[in-house]
């Protein structure tokens, strides 16, 4: 495992309670979830990852909905949470490292990597490995912060800071790895993958 994971499940094996907390009561959050959720549209008997998935609450909808959810997450904190979360649903949630799985190859009809994927520092990586255990015709589903609001909130208005970056968030620390625009599209493209659709929601106030 690698220094960064290594660090992230540290972090969060610390603070998975309290980050969660407020994650719950955070409008934007709740309203990120409901666009999600519509995305996906109709999942029933659709094997889905949900890589990075925290608490197990983003999974919920897909459950209910009828999905074959697979969740993972580098913190066995959080995915002792997320079983508690999803007790009695049909779900297996798993601890390990999203850039290198051990599942086989076009497995998943959808990935979905909700504020994940921010903290790996090879993004092509991680896009090529969800590329290899994605069906022929499946789909992806990333969600980032906007550069805008790094550049705005952390970056005092500078949008080309790049690289590994510490920053709190209603108390809780974390780190990213800040990217541009054309950070993620070139890597989308290195990976053979395809953009469909591109939504940038508005600038939450906090």
């Amino acid at each position: 495992m690698d220094k960064d994971s290594l660090l992230a499940r540290k972090l969060y094996d610390n603070q998975f309670i309290r980050y969660f907390e407020k994650q719950t009561e955070y409008k934007v959050i709740q309203d990120l979830r409901k666009r999600i959720n519509f995305l996906l549209g109709d999942v029933k008997n659709k094997e889905i990852l949900f890589a990075g998935c925290g608490d197990g609450r983003e999974c919920l909808s897909a459950i209910k909905k009828g999905a074959r959810v697979t969740g993972m997450d580098i913190s066995k904190n959080c995915i002792d949470l997320a079983k508690r979360n999803c007790r009695g649903l049909r779900t297996e949630f798993i601890v390990g490292d999203f850039e290198k799985t051990n599942f086989k190859n076009g497995r998943f009809d959808i990935v979905t990597a909700i504020f994940s994927v921010m903290y790996k520092k090879n993004l092509g990586s991680v896009l090529k490995e969800f590329s290899r255990i994605l069906k022929k015709k499946g789909a992806l589903l990333v969600v980032v912060p906007h550069p805008i609001r790094k550049m705005i909130k952390y970056n005092e208005m500078n949008y080309f800071v790049n690289g590994k970056k510490f920053e709190v968030w209603k108390g809780n620390k974390r780190f990213n790895y800040y990217r541009i625009l054309e950070d993620y599209v070139n890597s989308i493209v290195g990976a053979r993958l395809k953009i469909t659709k591109l939504l940038e929601p508005k600038l939450a106030k906090d």
